[in-house]
């Protein structure tokens, strides 16, 4: 699982370096929107380390859980400002996220990923 989320977040900061970049290995940072966290930055960005995660994961760290946490709300907010709807199923695989004109993403075990593949669909559409 870190890898794919190594690589969605990879892809995501390739596709639009003003909402995701690249700082180092497993290392990005995230613009903050108002709507989903509050900041005293004029330019605020989150970091988000995706090193280690699978490991991290089964511990149930909280920093973890919060890290997906955002970044689905980031997406979510990020379709509503497009105008995209955005749907999730769960399936036994886990979650596929299907956003308005038809992108669908892959089954993920959290709805994140999937939230996550799924955007960077509407990205490169």
């Amino acid at each position: 699982m870190v890898e794919t989320y190594h690589q969605l977040l990879q892809q995501w900061a390739a596709l639009a370096p003003d909402e995701c970049s690249t700082t180092g290995h497993y290392r990005f940072q995230i613009k903050i929107l108002p709507m989903v966290e509050k900041s005293s930055f004029s330019n605020p960005w989150r970091s988000i380390n995706s090193e280690n995660f699978t490991w991290r994961l089964h511990l149930g760290e909280d920093l973890i859980l919060e890290q997906l946490n955002f970044v689905l709300l980031t997406v979510l907010y990020r379709c509503s400002a497009r105008q995209s709807d955005i749907n999730f199923t769960m399936i036994e695989q886990g979650t596929i996220v299907t956003i308005s004109n038809g992108l669908k993403s892959q089954p993920h075990p959290h709805p994140a990923l999937a939230a996550l593949d799924a955007y960077i669909q509407l990205l490169e559409f």
